[in-house]
């Protein structure tokens, strides 16, 4: 109810639980092939990941990834070209682990999946700007109330893609996937809550994370006369 009610007019709190529970772990876990069997999206993981790093101001330490040690190293390794990365999600099912660990267990474990709505589908800045201040009502309300919340944002960031019919990756059979991958989105959620959806999630109770990215600095985000950041 507190996090409901913390939400601004005209949004929502669409709940997935119980086989709907189960259900949107299953979508998080095929989505997940989809981000790591990218070219382009290795390159942006490449570039976002702080190594041996258990908090950082801008990037995601890999202690916060979510997998364990062992799992972690070796991602470090096979990360450093594509090649590798090509060889293992071919021949060594090099995806199975890192879904496993982040997606999978993961939404299984926690107490429900959510789909934050807006009034309408976001159309201008503003729009995006008034659903992020909804997200961060939404995500301080739930760590008053104890709980933890971590985004899954991959299904909402390829099912625009798919809508407004964006080329994404240059691979051969990706556009299909993400396509196939939307509407089971939709058909998870219903297509209305799927069109006007603008943060995914899962929540429930645990222990508060012991790594994570950290806001950057104050000095960093000002700007002074001379236009220096």
């Amino acid at each position: 109810s507190a996090l409901e009610a913390a939400l601004p007019p005209g949004y929502g709190v669409h709940w997935l639980e119980g086989a709907r529970r189960r259900a949107a772990a299953r979508l998080m876990f095929r989505n997940a092939k989809l981000r790591l069997t990218m070219p382009e999206a290795w390159q942006v993981h490449k570039s976002v990941i702080e190594w041996n790093a258990r908090y950082s101001d801008d990037r995601i330490p890999d202690q916060a990834l979510g997998v364990d040690a062992a799992t972690a190293r070796l991602m470090r390794w096979i990360m450093q070209r594509w090649q590798r990365v090509e060889f293992f999600n071919t021949w060594l099912a090099g995806t199975l682990a890192p879904r496993l660990q982040m997606d999978l267990i993961p939404g299984l474990a926690c107490a429900a999946h959510f789909v934050l709505t807006a009034p309408r589908r976001p159309q201008r800045v503003d729009d995006y700007l008034d659903a992020g201040r909804a997200m961060q009502r939404f995500w301080l309300t739930a760590t008053a109330q104890g709980l933890q919340l971590q985004p899954e944002m991959t299904p909402l960031i390829f099912a625009r893609y798919v809508r407004e019919g964006r080329v994404f990756s240059g691979t051969p059979g990706m556009q299909q996937r993400a396509e196939a991958l939307s509407r089971q989105g939709a058909a998870l959620t219903g297509p209305a809550v799927w069109e006007t959806a603008v943060c995914m999630g899962r929540i429930g109770a645990g222990k508060p994370a012991t790594a994570r990215s950290l806001r950057r600095p104050l000095r960093d985000l000002l700007v002074g006369p001379s236009g220096r950041h």
